[in-house]
């Protein structure tokens, strides 16, 4: 090798050194990687702000936006707010944000090369030794495959992420949705309880007085109790349902002091069923996953006829010093010798995992289209059936109530029947409470199923009158 190309030789293995340490000194992972897209991926379907509380800066200030919040009266959107600022799981989901876009950055990194020294003793008085530095070869030429792949999984990552928002949100709004519910429920048993307890008041003088036999008293006697025990299972349920909601919430200390509605909303007018399954499928993040996991199978197809060859590949260069030979410098090649594996495994693989791929892409559209459609003829049944206690169930127990106490008032039917009648009025709103319950809770299932907000839906009023 004469001077003037070894010359050339060394300058560019230097060169290329100095690149590749720049390279490496210069990559850097980015805060808050990919949460921007996250939040506003929820933002367009729930209309709810996302934060991401990295410092102790940070936690104080979204403290303080719960603790503002929580001073009004909770309500839907309020509630769905709080835990998608408060929740510590959905604040731990965020991190694995950091990690994936970390593994991001290290995909587009070239491992760094090996330097190895040889000495040789006794070799006096010129002692010789050996240096070579050597680069992975397949590590440079699978670079734009590995950044292909890491990419389609931050992509993944961050759909998965937004996911678990949409999922937690409309698990906030069931919850909330039954607690108000028990609350309301519970308001109706004690109406129908003080009915009661009325009624065996008077069934307990009457006996005293010798004007009714004891079966008459013992059947008001189990009744009430019957009453006192349904009060008491629905005081529990509603303990448990709030614990719940404050759970998904992040609450604790503070729970206590929520100030939560008495009464379920007003059901809106049934959802039409025309676009549902295509907003679905265009807002699924699930379904978007296994997309972008699809295009990174196809593209490990194309690489793996030749990627699996590569490994141990390497190149760069010697140096070598005898002792009795002036020092000389060198390229060195290393290749594998494809004798015994040719890489048809890594193909068989690779096109095996695009198959499945591609069938699990197909069996999750499949399973958004029905879930849309089972949830939104749960959704219409649950209308109708509100609509039925409204409708027809709560006058004609109104209009019984009042013709019961005109007759008592003309002396022609006892006060139990007139209780009773109180009771049967009290027991149909109690159905219509769970009606409305249901409603809600099916409503929240469908929109979880669309990714988001159900289309605008015409107001259909369902009040009950006092």
């Amino acid at each position: 090798m004469n001077k003037r190309i070894y010359g050339y030789w060394r300058a560019g293995s230097v060169g290329i050194l100095l690149s590749a340490i720049a390279l490496g000194g210069c990559a850097s992972v980015p805060q808050q990687g990919g949460f921007k897209s996250v939040s506003l991926a929820v933002k367009q379907r729930l209309g709810q702000p996302l934060i991401w509380a990295q410092n102790q800066k940070q936690q104080q200030q979204l403290d303080g936006l719960v603790h503002r919040i929580l001073q009004r009266q909770l309500t839907p959107s309020a509630a769905v707010e709080v835990a998608l600022l408060n929740n510590p799981e959905l604040q731990a989901r965020y991190e694995q944000l950091g990690i994936s876009q970390a593994e991001v950055v290290q995909a587009g990194l070239i491992s760094n090369p090996v330097l190895a020294f040889d000495f040789r003793f006794p070799a006096a008085p010129n002692y010789g030794w050996d240096a070579s530095i050597a680069q992975d070869f397949a590590n440079i030429l699978l670079l734009p495959a590995r950044k292909n792949e890491a990419h389609a999984n931050f992509k993944a990552t961050q759909a998965m992420i937004a996911q678990s928002v949409i999922k937690l949100a409309y698990q906030t709004r069931q919850a909330f949705d039954r607690v108000v519910g028990d609350r309301q429920m519970i308001q109706l048993e004690t109406d129908i309880k003080k009915g009661q307890d009325a009624a065996l008041d008077l069934a307990k003088k009457m006996r005293q007085a010798g004007n009714t036999p004891a079966i008459a008293y013992d059947r008001q006697l189990v009744i009430a109790e019957q009453v006192r025990m349904q009060l008491s299972m629905d005081k529990a349920n509603y303990l448990q349902d709030r614990e719940h909601l404050y759970r998904l919430m992040g609450l604790w200390g503070r729970g206590a002091s929520v100030k939560l509605p008495v009464r379920l909303p007003n059901p809106l007018h049934e959802t039409h069923f025309a676009g549902l399954t295509a907003m679905a499928l265009r807002r699924s993040f699930t379904l978007k996953t296994a997309r972008d996991g699809l295009k990174a199978a196809a593209v490990a197809v194309k690489v793996s006829g030749w990627a699996g060859l590569l490994p141990g590949a390497t190149i760069g260069a010697n140096y070598v010093r005898d002792p009795d030979v002036r020092g000389t410098l060198g390229p060195a090649i290393s290749i594998p010798v494809p004798i015994f594996n040719q890489g048809q495994p890594a193909q068989a693989i690779a096109r095996a995992r695009y198959l499945a791929a591609y069938r699990h892409y197909e069996s999750l559209a499949i399973g958004i289209r029905s879930q849309v459609r089972s949830r939104w003829i749960a959704l219409k049944a649950a209308y109708l059936r509100a609509l039925f206690y409204r409708r027809v169930m709560l006058p004609l127990r109104r209009r019984m109530l009042h013709e019961t106490q005109l007759s008592y008032n003309g002396m022609l039917d006892s006060g139990f029947l007139l209780m009773q009648a109180k009771i049967d009025e009290t027991n149909a709103a109690r159905h219509y409470v769970k009606a409305l319950e249901i409603y809600w809770l099916d409503r929240a299932r469908l929109s979880a199923t669309l990714g988001g907000r159900l289309p605008n839906a015409t107001p259909h009023v369902l009040v009950t009158k006092k």
